[in-house]
C-alpha cells in the first residue's frame, strides 16, 4: 500500500526554487485558479510561460502582479500549434496543462517535447495534466443510482456495509478522457516523464481572483451553469430521465488545493506517478434530480421561471443543450484516497453545500448570459 507524508504547503521542497512552467489554460475556470494557486506558494516558479489565443488577454497576463522573482511570458497561440506545444515542453521544467483533456493531437505533441527535454537534459520533466471524472460514467440516463465506486488509490473488496471500491486500470481503454490519460501514463512508464494526472469531478462555485478581475480567466464552470441556462430557456429545470445518477462534486478552490500539493509533492519526488499518479478531486456527491430541484426552487424564487419541480429532458431538449450527449445522466462515483494522503481537506464536502450554492450561482448565470440559450463557441 502506498503511504505518502502530506505536502506541507509551508515547507517548499528544495527543488522548488528555480523551476520553469509552461502553462495551459489560464484564461479557462480551473487553469486562472491553478495559476494563481502556484503564484501564491511560498517559492512559485521562477519562470512561467503562458500560451493563450487571445493577444488582448496576452497583453493582461504580462501585467499581473508577480512574486519578487517570478517573471511570465505569455505567448499567443492554440492547442492546434503543435510546433509551438513541442517547442515549449521542451523548454521548460513542468508542464501543467488545464486547458483540454481530450486533445489528442495536443498531448502527443506535449509529450514529443517532454521526451526532447529528457534526452537533452537527462531528467524526467513533470507533466500535471487535467482529467476529470467523466472517465468513470455508465450509461445510466438517469435512470438509477450507479453501484460503481472507484478510487485514485488501492482498490478494496466488498466488506459489511462497505461497498467495493475500483482501480482506475479496470476502466476500458476506450472510456471517455483515456485516448490522452493512457499515453500519457505509458510515457511515464516508459521514463520520458514523471506525469500526474487530476481528475476533478462537478466543479462548482465562481472563479475568483486576480485573473477573473482583469476579465483573462473565465469564472464559470460548465455542468451546473449549463444546467441553470436550460432552465432559464426551456422555463424550467430538467434532468436526464429520473436524475437518479450521481456525481462527484468540488468547489473550484478546493481543486486548486489539489494542483498545488501535487505541484509541490511532484518536486518533493515521493509521491506517486503514472498509474500511481491519478488524483481525484472529489469532495462529495449529489444527484442530478438534487441538482435540477434546487436550479428550479432558486430559478423561481428569482422570478425568472414558474414551475420549480424539474422536468425530464425531452429528446430535443438534449439535442439542444448537450449535442444529444446523456452524459448528464451518467454516473460517476469517485473517492480521492489518494489526493487525501497529500493533507488535501476539502472544505465543501457535503451534498448541501453544492445545493446552497445554485441561487447565487443562477443570479450570476443569469446575469451574464440572459434567459435565452447559445451554445458554446468552439
Amino acid at each position: 500500500m502506498a503511504h505518502y507524508a502530506p505536502v506541507d504547503l509551508r515547507n517548499p521542497p528544495p527543488k522548488a526554487a528555480g523551476k520553469s512552467v509552461f502553462f495551459l489554460g489560464a484564461t479557462g475556470y480551473i487553469g486562472g485558479t491553478v495559476l494563481q494557486d502556484l503564484l501564491s506558494l511560498p517559492v512559485p516558479p521562477a519562470s512561467i510561460t503562458t500560451l493563450t489565443r487571445d493577444a488582448t488577454k496576452a497583453e493582461k497576463l504580462q501585467s499581473i502582479p508577480l512574486p519578487s522573482g517570478t517573471k511570465l511570458t505569455a505567448l499567443t497561440g492554440s492547442l492546434s500549434d503543435l510546433a509551438l506545444l513541442t517547442e515549449q515542453a521542451a523548454a521548460h521544467d513542468i508542464t501543467v496543462n488545464c486547458a483540454d483533456a481530450d486533445n489528442v493531437p495536443a498531448a502527443k505533441a506535449i509529450l514529443d517535447g517532454l521526451k526532447q527535454r529528457k534526452d537533452k537534459t537527462g531528467h524526467r520533466p513533470i507533466l500535471i495534466h487535467t482529467s476529470g471524472t467523466g472517465t468513470l460514467i455508465d450509461d445510466a440516463k438517469g435512470r438509477y443510482p450507479g453501484e460503481k465506486i472507484y478510487t485514485d488509490l488501492n482498490p478494496t473488496p466488498a466488506f459489511k456495509d462497505k461497498p467495493a471500491l475500483l482501480s482506475i486500470a479496470t476502466l476500458p481503454d476506450n472510456a471517455f478522457h483515456r485516448d490522452v490519460d493512457l499515453p500519457n501514463v505509458i510515457a511515464d512508464a516508459s521514463g520520458v516523464a514523471k506525469v500526474y494526472t487530476v481528475l476533478p469531478g462537478t466543479i462548482w462555485g465562481e472563479g475568483t481572483g486576480p485573473l477573473f478581475e482583469a476579465g483573462i480567466s473565465n469564472p464559470f464552470s460548465d455542468q451546473i451553469p449549463t444546467l441553470i441556462k436550460a432552465a432559464l430557456d426551456r422555463g424550467q429545470a430538467g434532468m436526464v430521465g429520473e436524475g437518479l445518477n450521481i456525481w462527484p462534486h468540488v468547489e473550484i478552490h478546493d481543486v486548486g488545493d489539489v494542483f498545488r500539493r501535487v505541484y509541490y509533492g511532484a518536486l518533493r519526488g515521493d509521491i506517486g506517478h503514472g498509474p500511481a499518479g491519478y488524483y481525484f478531486a472529489a469532495a462529495g456527491e449529489y444527484t442530478l434530480f438534487s441538482a435540477a430541484a434546487a436550479i428550479g426552487a432558486a430559478l423561481v424564487d428569482l422570478k425568472l421561471i414558474d414551475k420549480a419541480q424539474p422536468s425530464t429532458f425531452t429528446q430535443a431538449d438534449i439535442e439542444k443543450y448537450y449535442g444529444g450527449s446523456n452524459y448528464m445522466g451518467t454516473n460517476s462515483r469517485a473517492r480521492a484516497d489518494r489526493s487525501k494522503t497529500l493533507g488535501w481537506k476539502p472544505k465543501f464536502t457535503e451534498q448541501e453545500d453544492i445545493l446552497r450554492s445554485l441561487k447565487p450561482e443562477a443570479e450570476r448565470v443569469y446575469k451574464a448570459f440572459g434567459k435565452e440559450f447559445k451554445p458554446k463557441q468552439k
